[in-house]
């Protein structure tokens, strides 16, 4: 989400759901090494990976002028504020424009298909994924940042990928943060799906109806 379409997520990557709502969600462990994946669902998280890349350089110029903060929170409340704004004033994670500063270099960022560590390589995948990405809507479906240390979120996503066939993903999408309440900043940010993580990916290859 993004992470997926970041990594397919390149979306991908989404809340943690109301208690007692099945949901996709994984254990980080459980992806660090991608063993739990059949050798497709690897090859189609990596390839979508490589597309936002290709996408992504025709667009350099234009990624450059992402909209960024330029300092690091000083408090959780201002944390919280500013993945607040990320997700209500500039749809990151369908824009490519994220406030990076208020996630820690090494942040954890997981979704259904695997983790990786570090905070470039996220921004760069989602400054890929606008490129990638032809049509989109998105509704929020809910916002808590009532825990001391975690943020939730919950969106209606829709999106139409940039590719011959125009496949549309469609999907309720989720993310944790997770903020040090020492530095402020995001140390964990695991996505989830109301959907099974195989559904999404035969999305990709499906012709609209």
């Amino acid at each position: 989400i993004i992470l997926a379409l970041v990594c397919f997520r390149n979306a991908s990557s989404f809340v943690a759901t109301p208690r007692g709502q099945k949901t996709a969600m994984f254990r980080l462990e459980d992806k660090k090494n991608g063993d739990d994946l059949n050798p497709f669902t690897k090859a189609s998280w990596y390839a979508v990976e490589a597309f936002g890349q290709v996408f992504g350089q025709a667009l350099k110029s234009k990624d450059d002028e992402t909209i960024q903060m330029d300092r690091a929170p000083s408090s959780l409340e201002e944390t919280k504020d500013r993945i607040e704004r990320d997700i209500t004033e500039r749809s990151y994670f369908l824009s490519g424009q994220v406030d990076e500063l208020i996630y820690s270099e090494d942040c954890v960022f997981a979704d259904p298909f695997v983790s990786f560590e570090g905070r470039d390589r996220f921004v760069s995948n989602l400054a890929n994924l606008g490129s990638f990405i032809t049509n989109y809507s998105a509704k929020l479906l809910s916002l808590d940042s009532s825990s001391p240390t975690e943020v939730t979120t919950k969106l209606m996503v829709k999106l139409e990928l940039n590719l011959p066939w125009k496949p549309v993903l469609a999907w309720p999408w989720g993310v944790r943060y997770v903020v040090d309440p020492s530095t402020f900043l995001i140390t964990t940010h695991e996505e989830s799906w109301d959907i099974e993580p195989l559904e999404g990916v035969l999305q990709i290859f499906r012709k609209p109806t």
